[in-house]
């Protein structure tokens, strides 16, 4: 090919891969000295001088690679996908421009739940081979709950060629009307650079890498706390299909209370992970499929445990009936199922045979978005855990109101 492009100088294909196979390799010099010969042959080219502008953004050189991106959307007849990438690019150089970014989400509202404290429905349960009657307080428990939640996210620019160094924080709050015991606050923090797979030449994808920090207390006392790490990805695939995932690895310990005096016996490792395809079916509707897994590793061996599960959603986005809010509206609705075993058997329970779990949900929501980016939530959920131990078999059904604000 070398021979050929030496000989025919002019010839513009074997110039464009020539020079196309030169990027791969990560000769980025030849490759920009290859497009630049073509452009003297043939002026004004769009891929050409799109190929120049991702040559030039890699290498760094962010004024040169928007005086290429621009030139190659300047002319008429621009084809769709040159457009598309270089829209891509003009928003990557807008981000390293102002290297700092911050987003944050602050939702707060109330939710009830027919069985908020995941007890038994039946009062009569069998313990060992010998029925037992427990405590009306003992069984599924109705409640509301008022509660706040915010997600922080601040991310930097390393100037890398769109890496980044990010940082998330979630906070939550919940208290109960009734069941004071399952107070909540949680708190967690994630830290950590995520890198564009570009350079690997595999666009519109990201790989990060972070440390976890977390804390829960539970009916105001200090019940948890976890330390870890995490990797998680995403990749759109093409314009309507991303394709992410996330792994992580915590070490977490318990902390024995009055109300919960043996916890502790959960102390130890805990792995997870999760996929989720999304597809973008049309302008209104959109589809996901998610699978996931975990695995607890206990101090005590009938705690320890390991679930798999999978789920199917959809979004369909519609015109908003009142033209006083002129965003769109959006139905999600999402069905799943989860499969859990557990190690050992619980020897005041079951002496002869470990715990095992089917559980399953659907759920609806419907978001309204308002002005100033509000918006309001209405959720409903009806959850089913089925297991061979009677004290874990429940369901629980919750409806849930909540606004949210977008900063």
């Amino acid at each position: 090919m070398l021979t050929i492009l030496l000989k025919q100088p002019d010839n513009l294909d074997v110039s464009f891969e020539y020079a196309m196979i030169s990027a791969q390799i990560g000769d980025y010099e030849a490759a920009i000295g290859t497009f630049e010969r073509m452009l003297i042959y043939a002026p004004g080219l769009p891929r050409v001088q799109l190929e120049l502008g991702v040559l030039y953004f890699r290498l760094g050189s962010t004024d040169v690679a928007r005086s290429y991106f621009e030139s190659a959307i300047s002319g008429p007849d621009v084809p769709p996908e040159v457009q598309q990438r270089v829209d891509e690019y003009l928003v990557a150089i807008g981000t390293s421009e102002n290297p700092a970014k911050f987003r944050a989400t602050v939702i707060a509202g109330a939710r009830y739940q027919s069985n908020a404290n995941a007890g038994p429905g039946d009062r009569s349960v069998n313990l060992n081979g010998v029925n037992f009657l427990l405590n009306q307080t003992s069984t599924g428990q109705s409640d509301v709950n008022g509660f706040a939640a915010a997600s922080l996210h601040g991310g930097y620019d390393l100037g890398t060629q769109g890496d980044l160094l990010e940082a998330d924080l979630l906070l939550f709050g919940a208290r109960y009307a009734d069941l004071s015991k399952l107070d909540t606050g949680l708190a967690e923090l994630t830290f950590g650079p995520s890198f564009n797979m570009r350079r690997f030449n595999v666009d519109n994808a990201r790989l990060g890498f972070y440390g976890i920090l977390s804390g829960v207390r539970l009916d105001t006392a200090n019940y948890l706390g976890a330390m870890g790490l995490g990797s998680r990805f995403a990749w759109r695939v093409d314009p309507a299909t991303t394709l992410s995932g996330k792994f992580e690895f915590r070490y977490r310990w318990y902390h024995d209370t009055v109300t919960y005096s043996t916890v502790s016996d959960r102390n130890g490792h805990f792995y997870k992970g999760g996929l989720t395809l999304t597809h973008q079916f049309s302008q209104n509707w959109a589809g996901r499929t998610l699978i996931f897994g975990d695995y607890e590793e206990t101090a005590k061996a009938w705690e320890q445990s390991y679930e798999i599960g999978g789920g199917v959603g959809a979004t369909y986005k519609f015109a908003s009936p009142f033209q006083a809010l002129p965003d769109r509206w959006s139905i999600d609705l999402e069905a799943g199922y989860i499969r859990r075993l557990y190690d050992s058997p619980d020897p005041l329970i079951n002496k002869n045979d470990s715990q095992n779990d089917h559980e399953g949900w659907v759920r609806a929501a419907l978001n309204v978005p308002l002005k100033n980016d509000f918006s309001i939530g209405l959720t409903g959920e009806f959850r089913r855990v089925y297991s061979n131990y009677d004290l874990a078999t429940y369901s629980n059904a919750s409806a849930m109101v909540s606004v949210a604000k977008n900063f």
